[in-house]
C-alpha cells in the first residue's frame, strides 16, 4: 500500500471515536449520574458528556463509510476475523485482570462469559458487531440498488423517522402541573409517535456513513467546525435542562438512538473526515494508521484500567464536581493505556495468525507430495 495516498482523516476519526468512548465512562465512573444536576460544574459537566455521547455513533458512521462498497463473497467473511481473535484476547486480558487483581474466583462464569460477551465489560460492541457485520453485504446490495441521490436519502430520512425521531417526539409530559418549568419532576412522558423500531439504530448509522461517503455536506471546515461545536452547546443545554434539580435523566433523545446524537455525529463525522491530510508526512500518517489500527482492542481493554484509575480517584476525590479537573489528567491516562495494551494484543494476534498461516502452508505443501 502507497501510505502516501492512505485517507488519514479517517484514521483520525476513528481515534476520536475511542477517545470520545474512554471520555464518557469517565461520567460513568465518577458518581455523574447520581449527582444532582445544578451548578456551572454540572452545567459543565453536561455539556461534556453530551459532546461524548458521539463516540459509537461515529464508530457506526465510519463504518458504512468504509464498508458500503462490500460484496458477499468468502474473502468477505473472513474479513471478521481478526475482529473476534482481539476481542478472545481482550476478554483473556479482562479475565487475567479480574482474577489477579480484582480478587475474582476464576471460574465457569468467566468463560461463559465469553461466549455471552461479558467477561470483557464493554464486549457489546462486539455483539453487536457480529450481527451488522453478517448483515452489511445484503444491506450494500439494497444500497447500491438505488440509482439516484434522492431514493438513497428517502432510504436514511426513512430510518431516521423510525430510530431516532422518536427520541425527541417521546419526550414531554402534558398532564403533571410545572413540568414544562422543571422536567425533572416526572419521568413520565406521553408517547405521541410510534417507537417500536428504534432499536435498530445502527443501520441508520451505517447508512448515514454510507450517504456521506457519496454526498458529503458541502461545507467548508470552519462550518463543519461551528456547527458541530453549536450542537454540543445546544443539546448540552438542553440536557441541563430537562434534568436540572435532579440526577441526570439518562433517556432515548440523549442516547445514541437519540436525534440529537444523530445530528452532532453528522457534523462530527463531516468535519473530521474532511480534514486534509495530503500534506501530512508519510511517518505521521503511519502513526495515525497503526494506532487507528489499535483502537478497537483498546476499547475493550479500557475497562481494565477505568477499574484501576478510578477506584484511586474516587479514593481520594469524593464530590464528583471535584473530579472535573481530574477528567484531563485520567482521561489521557486510560487512553494511552488502553492503546499500550490493545498494542500487546495485537502482537500476540499477529504472531498466532503467522503460526497459523505457516501450518497452513505445510499441510498444503505435504498434501502436494
Amino acid at each position: 500500500m502507497d501510505i502516501s495516498k492512505r485517507n488519514s482523516a479517517l484514521d483520525i476519526t476513528r481515534i476520536v471515536a475511542l477517545f470520545s468512548v474512554v471520555s464518557v465512562h469517565f461520567f460513568l465512573n465518577t458518581g455523574f449520574y447520581k449527582y444532582t444536576v445544578t451548578g456551572k460544574r454540572m452545567l459543565v459537566m453536561t455539556i461534556m458528556r453530551t459532546a461524548c455521547m458521539i463516540c459509537v455513533p461515529l464508530f457506526l458512521t465510519l463504518t458504512g463509510y468504509l464498508m458500503s462498497r462490500k460484496t458477499l463473497s468468502k474473502k468477505y467473511y473472513g474479513g471478521i476475523v481478526k475482529t473476534l481473535g482481539i476481542y478472545l484476547l481482550a476478554s483473556a486480558a479482562c479475565i487475567v485482570f479480574r482474577v489477579f487483581w480484582a480478587k475474582a474466583a476464576f471460574p465457569g462464569d468467566l468463560f461463559w462469559g465469553i461466549l455471552n460477551f461479558k467477561t470483557a465489560a464493554y464486549g457489546w460492541y462486539i455483539e453487536m458487531y457480529i450481527g451488522l457485520f453478517l448483515l452489511i453485504p445484503f444491506l450494500n446490495l439494497m444500497w447500491n440498488g438505488l440509482t439516484s441521490k434522492k431514493q438513497k436519502l428517502a432510504l436514511v430520512a426513512t430510518l431516521i423517522v423510525l430510530t431516532s425521531l422518536p427520541s425527541m417526539l417521546n419526550a414531554y409530559n402534558f398532564s403533571v402541573a410545572g413540568w414544562w418549568k422543571t422536567p425533572v419532576i416526572s419521568a413520565e412522558y406521553r408517547d405521541i409517535f410510534p417507537k417500536w423500531w428504534t432499536g435498530i439504530y445502527p443501520l441508520t448509522y451505517y447508512f448515514v456513513g454510507a450517504f456521506l461517503r457519496e454526498f458529503p455536506l458541502k461545507l467548508k471546515g470552519w462550518q463543519k467546525l461551528a456547527l458541530w461545536g453549536g450542537s454540543i452547546l445546544v443539546f448540552g443545554l438542553f440536557n441541563f435542562y430537562r434534568s436540572h434539580g435532579g440526577i441526570f435523566v439518562w433517556a432515548q433523545y440523549n442516547d445514541w438512538k437519540g436525534l440529537p446524537n444523530l445530528i452532532m455525529t453528522v457534523f462530527a463525522f463531516s468535519f473530521l473526515s474532511s480534514i486534509n491530510t495530503g500534506k501530512y508526512p508519510n511517518a505521521v500518517k503511519r502513526v495515525l494508521m497503526y494506532v487507528s489500527d489499535l483502537c478497537l482492542g483498546a476499547y475493550l481493554v479500557s475497562y481494565i484500567f477505568d477499574r484501576m484509575y478510578y477506584s484511586v480517584l474516587n479514593s481520594h476525590v469524593k464530590e464528583t464536581i471535584y473530579k472535573l479537573e481530574w477528567f484531563p489528567v485520567i482521561v489521557p491516562c486510560i487512553f494511552l493505556s488502553a492503546l499500550a495494551l490493545s498494542a500487546v494484543l495485537n502482537l500476540i494476534y499477529s504472531g498466532i495468525a503467522a503460526g497459523c498461516r505457516g501450518i497452513r502452508r505445510r499441510i498444503g505443501t505435504s498434501e502436494k507430495k
